[in-house]
């Protein structure tokens, strides 16, 4: 008798496709070194191939019954996706975030300072021509040695992060949760290669470090130019939504080049105040909005500094809410373009050399 399979016994690997030559055309082989995620949520990665399912209506059938001459699937054609979510771990969030923006120089040394920036300022990322960053994704099922996932090409379609700074226990930690998308999937692959484990022991962001809006010693937090440094935040949430299509297809269905329209917002929980009513009419002006987020207030950048920021936000929403008895507000800032400047500029440090 078989013994069923526990959700958390469920492994995941992640790695960068090589951009040696083309990295479109360069997926990880099941037997690659994959680097090991710890800290997703168990019974969370469960990739969907995103077939197609049709019966086919012609003439020559027999009665009223559906046939199965008459039944069609198409296992090429559509986008296979991977929900991801999980607590925000110093050395797994680095593939995460490069794939979410496109756009990355990494230090030559330890540590090694990230500097993440939005691609495509100029024109789309041209993937298929060795541009941008594709990844390849593993999952060890375990029930036999070649209950093995591999998904291709990969690619993080969404990705919201929330640092709920007003939550107890687990929930204080930072976390994440969004999905990746691929053009290919294969089943039942034996992972043989050696995977890397840097992230078994908890790193968390926000377990003991203190996050805020200053970076470098200077406060950045204002809307219409007036500053909201000192107001209580009780919690921010960055939201990517890059929109990922297939361009263009092979003969056999199989997407060769992915379009995209990426979104970026940032949420502010305010309280409400005499300060902070005066947003309710920044909101009908259109006001810039400015912020940062960090938790390296000296702009050290050392190793699990996590800092990101924008100057050229506008409110997509009226602010005002309601917070139980109490009002709030709600800061729905969208991040732009100016000039073909990055709309957000991220900086993350950890010890890992990711090769970016």
């Amino acid at each position: 008798m078989s013994v069923k399979r526990l959700a958390k016994t469920e492994k995941v690997g992640i790695l960068q496709q090589s951009k040696a030559s083309n990295h479109w055309s360069a997926p990880a082989a099941a037997s690659a070194n994959f680097y090991q995620m710890n800290w997703l949520n168990a019974g969370t990665p469960n990739p969907n191939p995103d077939v197609q399912i049709d019966q086919i209506n012609s003439i020559s059938q027999n009665g009223t019954h559906k046939e199965l001459e008459r039944f069609f699937i198409d296992e090429a054609s559509g986008m296979p996706t991977l929900p991801i979510a999980g607590i925000a771990d110093k050395k797994e969030m680095a593939p995460l975030l490069v794939s979410a923006f496109q756009a990355v120089s990494e230090a030559a040394t330890t540590p090694y300072l990230k500097t993440i920036t939005a691609a495509g300022l100029t024109g789309p990322v041209d993937w298929a021509g060795n541009g941008g960053y594709l990844f390849t994704v593993a999952i060890n099922q375990g029930a036999s040695a070649d209950d093995g996932i591999i998904l291709e090409n990969g690619i993080v379609d969404t990705l919201n992060i929330v640092w709920d700074l007003n939550a107890r226990g687990q929930a204080r930690m930072a976390s994440y949760s969004g999905t990746m998308k691929f053009n290919d999937i294969k089943y039942e692959q034996t992972l043989s290669g050696t995977w890397t484990n840097t992230s078994a022991i908890q790193s968390f962001f926000n377990k003991t470090s203190l996050w805020g809006v200053t970076y470098d010693s200077i406060p950045t937090f204002t809307v219409d130019s007036v500053d909201y440094s000192a107001q209580c935040i009780r919690r921010v949430e960055l939201q990517i939504n890059n929109n990922i299509t297939s361009n263009c297809k092979t003969t056999g269905g199989k997407a060769n080049q992915y379009d995209w329209a990426p979104e970026y917002k940032v949420l502010f929980s305010l309280d409400y105040n005499s300060a902070t009513e005066k947003i309710l009419a920044d909101f009908q002006t259109g006001a810039v909005a400015t912020f940062t987020w960090s938790n390296d207030t000296a702009g050290a950048q050392t190793d699990g500094m996590w800092s990101f920021y924008s100057v050229r936000g506008q409110l997509l929403s009226p602010p005002k809410v309601y917070n139980g008895d109490f009002l709030g507000i709600n800061l729905e800032i969208g991040l732009f373009s100016q000039a073909g400047t990055t709309p957000i500029t991220m900086y993350y440090t950890d010890t890992i050399d990711w090769a970016y």
